[in-house]
């Protein structure tokens, strides 16, 4: 069997998603060892695994005992008339890769702007919670905003 036929009826064998979400994570793993000169436990790989095969289950495969629940969400300025600067930093455990994002709402949660970014060789959360703030005060400033309120979660 050649590894195009390999490849078929894993896909397509009643083990499927376990078979995609294992070829995925071994290319992952085998690229990282190979470009980042880095190498992942054997527990860590099952869990990515584990974790890939229950969002595909989740996502493609919904309990039809589950209802639906309609949640109406709404912008809270908590009383501010300005604009609001929502960040968030995070980072992935141990490995060496950290990121934010953030975004400018005015006093009625319109849209303004947004942005968001990877720290490369970072896995500090603090390090990724002021960037965030950092660079959301620059945004706000090239946009001439006067009056801001920020809005984060770890500071």
């Amino acid at each position: 069997m050649d590894v195009y036929d390999w490849l078929k009826v894993g896909a397509t064998s009643s083990h499927a998603l376990i078979f995609s979400a294992g070829v995925w994570w071994s290319w992952r793993h085998r690229n990282l060892m190979c470009l980042n000169n880095e190498t992942w436990p054997l527990s860590r790989l099952s869990f990515n695994i584990r974790a890939m095969v229950e969002t595909f289950r989740n996502c493609f495969y919904p309990d039809p005992n589950d209802r639906l629940v309609d949640r109406h969400i709404r912008w809270n300025n908590n009383n501010y008339s300005c604009v609001i600067l929502n960040v968030d930093g995070s980072c992935l455990g141990s490995s060496v890769r950290s990121g934010f994002g953030g975004v400018i709402r005015n006093t009625f949660g319109h849209y303004l702007a947004g942005f968001s970014c990877f720290i490369q060789g970072s896995s500090d959360i603090l390090l990724a919670e002021l960037y965030t703030i950092y660079k959301g005060l620059l945004l706000a400033k090239d946009m001439s905003i006067g009056e801001l309120i920020c809005y984060s979660d770890s500071l």
